[in-house]
């Protein structure tokens, strides 16, 4: 029995095409930082670093820590005057990239039928972006005032998707079992790789995103309509 369903954010609960969102949010940030920064170098270096955070598994640094370290010293400015220029990014310009979404409400219906049944609930987005910006997604898609157990964000954490620590980590902040936990998500590499772990998988085919890998294997799949009914028909958890 199932008593914590982790959530995919982005194309899973967030309908997006991820990388006309990316393309789209990646440009917008180079505008806006392109008085200070060169805007033919900046996005190479963003990516590089972004990488280099995917790639880290030192549980001894958060994403954030590993992404600075390996940004900063690309530029000759230091953190307190390069980040601000992000601050203003994520409160100014992020929130206008909603238009490179389509927020709908079974987001909303799926999380409250769920809730209401007793189950914890986790927001498994990868964690390569802050806070700020996490924020401004789960307003978008009508999720943020849901009682997550966790949200997991760059600051927070020491891995990303596809590592399978990062599923790990999870379970052991939220003190969840990995046969008792399903992970939702719309990427066959990203989240499909939690079943790993022993955690049950539910690939959400709207927004797919396969990575060529044909014999990907999943629990269950379907729409995010689909998933809603699936939810539906959860047994409500029994209170302690």
């Amino acid at each position: 029995m199932y008593k914590t369903i982790f959530f995919d954010l982005d194309g899973t609960l967030l309908p997006m095409d991820f990388n006309y969102f990316s393309t789209n949010y990646f440009g917008r940030l180079t505008k806006a930082c392109s008085h200070v920064l060169d805007a033919n170098t900046f996005p190479k270096h963003l990516w590089a670093s972004t990488e280099a955070m995917i790639r880290d598994n030192c549980a001894e640094k958060t994403n954030q820590e590993v992404f600075m370290e390996d940004f900063i010293p690309r530029f000759n400015l230091p953190a307190d005057q390069l980040m601000p220029l992000f601050d203003q990014f994520y409160a100014t310009e992020f929130p206008e990239l909603i238009s490179c979404t389509s927020p709908t409400p079974l987001a909303r219906k799926i999380c409250q039928e769920l809730v209401e049944k007793g189950y914890q609930l986790v927001l498994a987005t990868n964690p390569i972006f802050p806070d700020a910006a996490t924020a401004h997604r789960m307003r978008w898609a009508g999720i943020d005032d849901i009682p997550w157990a966790l949200v997991t964000t760059y600051e927070h954490c020491h891995f990303c998707k596809p590592n399978p620590n990062y599923y790990h980590e999870i379970l052991q902040r939220v003190g969840a079992k990995a046969e008792e936990t399903l992970m939702v998500g719309n990427d066959t590499h990203e989240d499909l790789v939690a079943r790993k772990l022993g955690i049950k998988t539910y690939l959400v085919k709207d927004n797919l995103i396969d990575h060529g890998e044909k014999d990907y294997e999943t629990d269950f799949e379907g729409r995010l309509e689909d998933f809603l009914n699936f939810a539906r028909q959860l047994p409500k958890l029994k209170q302690p």
